[in-house]
């Protein structure tokens, strides 16, 4: 079945959609289509068991080009479109109708995400191909290429499709490889370590302060090492919501910054 565009120009998509599936009397369903501007094999960031488990199904639920792929897989039962609709325009997304769907056929469900992600996906390229971007010439080619960093993009994308709770962990565990590679006075893991948390600080919400996190764990000294854990403990009892105790890691920080080398003020 064609895609219905109730949002967006079928002539020109967004690269990125809402999509539900059903009706009303039936049941609805729906998931979120992401057409990747750096293209990727998602297959790598897999558990090796996982990857196993899928075998023939990992093209499906990742897609095949890499560059597209609907989130959840299995479109997720949701009470109404409205709601959706809403959030589709608030969000600047394309609002798609896939058509019907029977419920409870898991496969079946998956297999006609995937189907309509790759029509939507034609419709795009359709539409890149009539408009080609013009290619960069000299001085301009060269600002170009320095500006763009694929390896940033991808994990731009792994750590957005990531829980909090699993980015805290990633967070704890680059700024536990940072201190290694300043002790070890590595600068290529350094500048690659501070490149990853700079990409999973735009992933968290600004109340964890990863940004701060990151310049303490960047500061050699014993007190941005210190710094560093209290902002990680920080993140966590945030995340717990465990308010009283953010209050008395807050105290720490404030009287342990005022201590550490001047490198800019972490806590600004």
């Amino acid at each position: 079945m064609a895609l219905t565009f109730e949002i967006g120009d079928e002539s020109r998509p967004r690269g990125h959609a809402v999509l539900y599936f059903g009706n009303p009397r039936t049941g609805l369903l729906a998931t979120y289509v992401v057409l990747l501007p750096v293209k990727m094999d998602m297959s790598k960031y897999l558990p090796p068991m996982l990857a196993a488990q899928l075998g023939g199904l990992a093209s499906e639920v990742l897609g095949e080009g890499g560059g597209s792929f609907a989130a959840p897989p299995i479109p997720e039962a949701v009470e109404s479109v409205e709601p959706l609709r809403r959030l589709a325009e608030l969000r600047g997304d394309d609002f798609i109708w896939g058509g019907d769907m029977v419920l409870g056929d898991l496969q079946a469900a998956m297999h006609q995400a995937a189907q309509a992600v790759h029509d939507y996906e034609a419709l795009y390229q359709q539409y890149m191909d009539a408009n080609p971007s013009p290619t960069p010439t000299g001085p301009e080619r060269s600002l170009a290429d320095s500006a763009s960093d694929p390896d940033s993009s991808v994990q731009q994308v792994v750590y957005a499709l990531m829980s909090d709770r699993d980015r805290l962990a990633e967070l704890s565990k680059l700024v536990g490889t940072m201190r290694f590679a300043l002790e070890s006075q590595d600068d290529s893991l350094v500048e690659e370590t501070n490149a990853s948390l700079l990409a999973l600080g735009q992933a968290l919400p600004e109340r964890f302060w990863a940004q701060r996190v990151r310049q303490a764990a960047r500061d050699s000294s014993g007190a941005g090492a210190r710094l560093a854990q209290l902002y990680v403990e920080r993140c966590y009892k945030l995340l717990e919501e465990d308010f009283t105790a953010v209050q008395a890691l807050e105290e720490q920080i404030s009287s342990l910054a005022d201590e550490a080398p001047p490198q800019g003020d972490i806590r600004g």
